[in-house]
């Protein structure tokens, strides 16, 4: 099967031929960046810029002979190969006998961890409507790969934090959810998505939806809000200081923690810095571990 692939100078996301058919596919890749959106304008629209970047074989960036000993050989399919690293693993839109689904395949330790995880959350919260049902899960001795239903929505950008998204918040934190990886903590914990943040969303008339599951476990309450704040910030909005982050979004951070009859937040913010500068520092390239070495620092001296 022959795909293009984006970005020009950095193959990460592979699309078929027929892609522009499906507007699922094209939902599949959401740029952030001017660059991005440039880059994306040109992919779409242009089946030359598009030639210029084809590949009639993947199996240098993606293991497609194996997801499609699993998934079918039949299947339309668009990969992402994701970002490189012990965490790295291929993620995928399909469509295959009038069906829509969407898989993660993993191969590394952590990779499967990570994959696996989300398979028993997604088990737990089959009675939510805001999030993805599971159609099929397999596991051998090399690999993993879960299959589910494609969230139908718009992708959010760059939004502020809102009564909607704290609505969902509140919901995620009454939920019972059965898992082995909990953080250990004095603290109020309550089960929490883990990487809550716009690229893991989409909405769909006025309702908030949830993708990207793997780092689902309980946290100190408020672990969510604060990676919605503070990850989103540093990654899409780096000028913003952290003063700034904090006293623009103080009035409903303080509605979220007293709605939990909490009214001094701090020692919340400082586990979730804590907790951020653990999980980065175990990353290839450290990821953003510098921006919450600075939070860490700035909570402690609050």
């Amino acid at each position: 099967m022959n795909y293009y692939y984006i970005h020009p100078f950095k193959p990460q996301y592979f699309f078929p031929e027929t892609f522009k058919k499906h507007a699922v596919f094209i939902s599949f890749f959401k740029p952030y960046t001017l660059i991005g959106k440039i880059s994306w304008a040109l992919f779409k629209n242009l089946y030359l810029y598009r030639v210029c970047f084809g590949k009639s074989n993947i199996e240098a960036f993606i293991p497609e002979k194996e997801i499609r000993k699993i998934i079918g050989v039949e299947a339309l399919m668009a990969f992402n190969i994701g970002t490189p690293g012990p965490e790295q693993k291929i993620t995928g839109l399909g469509w295959d006998k009038n069906n829509y689904f969407f898989i993660k395949h993993a191969q590394t330790p952590l990779s499967i961890n990570n994959v696996v995880n989300e398979y028993h959350i997604l088990r737990q919260l089959s009675t939510l409507n805001f999030v993805p049902k599971i159609q099929s899960f397999h596991q051998d001795e090399k690999q993993v790969l879960l299959k589910t239903d494609v969230l139908m929505g718009t992708r959010l950008g760059n939004v502020p934090l809102s009564e909607k998204i704290l609505n969902c918040l509140h919901t995620l934190a009454e939920f019972s959810i059965i898992l082995d990886n909990k953080v250990a903590s004095s603290l109020k914990l309550v089960f929490a998505h883990g990487d809550f943040c716009p690229w893991n969303m989409m909405e769909q008339n006025g309702q908030i939806l949830l993708f990207d599951w793997e780092m689902g476990k309980n946290y100190p309450l408020g672990y969510d809000l604060f990676t919605f704040l503070f990850q989103t910030k540093f990654l899409l909005e780096p000028e913003k200081l952290i003063p700034y982050i904090l006293s623009e979004n103080r009035d409903i951070i303080d509605q979220y923690f007293h709605h939990y009859k909490i009214y001094e937040w701090n020692k919340y913010l400082l586990a979730f810095s804590k907790e951020k500068v653990s999980l980065e520092s175990k990353k290839e390239g450290k990821g953003m571990l510098s921006q919450y070495k600075i939070l860490l620092d700035y909570v402690e001296k609050a």
